[in-house]
């Protein structure tokens, strides 16, 4: 086979492939050693994951705690069902992500946290040594993009911890890396497929009916909180704090409210800058929202199917998809069953990999 592309030119061969999906790139290895050395390069990783214009794949997480109702330290097992096969992860029982195509799973197994990295594409798997935490803490999943070191942050009360690729090892915050005591005790809302952008991963935090934000900046490590949505800029007496979601690449909050009529209403709020937010649109829908991509909503219907609402177009679309076990996603949130749209990538996430 070598000899039947020695000859092709290695430029253009190198700007055909970066407009391959992902699937295609992991079988054209085979073609040639100097195809396989090419996409194994961290060069041709990185600028295919920048020129890739393939469509975004759907992922289903289904946790299933099976029948043992009496046993809280009992996981699994979480199925992951991608667009043409499916994984099965005993003791994982949550998926955060996704960031350039990883997800983050954690669950217990055998009465211990257990975290992994995971790349639906390549299928590859990357456990995290065991970090210090007693309960379910809030998670986080990002990149530090001037060493393009993926980290794993969690927080729970007032312990918060970082983990490094690179270093192979959890990082713990100590009181004095604060200025001021951190919001860690507040009440974390709901995620909507994905909230990092640009170095930060965002949580909507809830206390007293305020809503607030905190960030946490993957370069610098550090925890930042900022105002949410101003509670008094609403024409409507009673407003619920639904989650927090990646919408047109900018970080966005969706709320409900009720009018006085009884009748329900969403509101989705986009952050402009730190602090600073408008109310992009409000609407009327009955069915539930479980995930978002782009400029759309993703909502299910009573018969556990999958459409789309776009915002900017006001149009909606039936994707095509029936799951049984959609609408407990949507109604109860973590846990359960859930959705991503991601786009795939050849992000590598071996030990060895990572460390040169």
């Amino acid at each position: 086979m070598d000899d039947c592309v020695v000859n092709f030119p290695g430029d253009i061969a190198n700007e055909i492939l970066l407009r391959c999906p992902v699937k295609s790139i992991l079988r054209f290895k085979c073609v040639c050693k100097n195809w396989y050395a090419l996409i194994k390069t961290p060069d041709f990783v990185q600028q295919h994951l920048k020129k890739n214009r393939s469509p975004p794949n759907r992922l289903i997480y289904d946790y299933d705690k099976g029948d043992v109702d009496d046993d809280d330290d009992y996981c699994g097992p979480m199925t992951l069902i991608s667009e043409e096969n499916s994984q099965t992860f005993l003791g994982m029982k949550y998926l955060k992500g996704y960031v350039d195509g990883l997800f983050l799973m954690y669950g217990q197994i055998n009465s211990a946290t257990s975290c992994a990295l995971w790349n639906p594409a390549t299928r590859e798997v990357r456990y995290l040594p065991s970090p210090i935490i007693e309960y379910s803490p809030s998670f986080g999943l990002g990149v530090d993009p001037l060493t393009n070191d993926y980290k794993v942050v969690y927080f729970l009360d007032y312990e918060a911890t970082v983990y490094s690729c690179r270093r192979d090892s959890w990082r713990v915050f100590k009181i004095e890396d604060f200025d001021k005591p951190p919001p860690f005790d507040k009440e974390v809302r709901r995620t909507y497929g994905n909230a990092y952008l640009n170095e930060n991963y965002y949580w909507l935090l809830l206390e007293n009916k305020i809503s607030t934000i905190l960030l946490f900046n993957f370069g610098r490590e550090m925890f930042e909180e900022i105002e949410g949505p101003d509670p008094d800029n609403s024409e409507y007496p009673f407003v619920f704090h639904y989650g927090m979601m990646l919408f047109d690449d900018s970080i966005s909050i969706l709320n409900t409210s009720s009018k006085v009529d009884e009748k329900s209403y969403y509101d989705l709020w986009v952050m402009i800058q730190p602090g600073v937010w408008n109310r992009l649109i409000t609407f009327q829908c009955f069915l539930d929202i479980i995930s978002s991509y782009d400029s759309s909503l993703i909502f299910v219907t009573r018969a556990s199917r999958l459409f789309s609402y776009n915002v900017r177009t006001n149009k909606t679309r039936h994707l095509g998809f029936q799951y049984s076990r959609l609408n407990d996603g949507a109604t109860f949130g973590d846990g359960g069953c859930e959705v991503f749209y991601y786009k795939e990538s050849l992000i590598t996430i071996k030990q060895q990999e990572l460390d040169h």
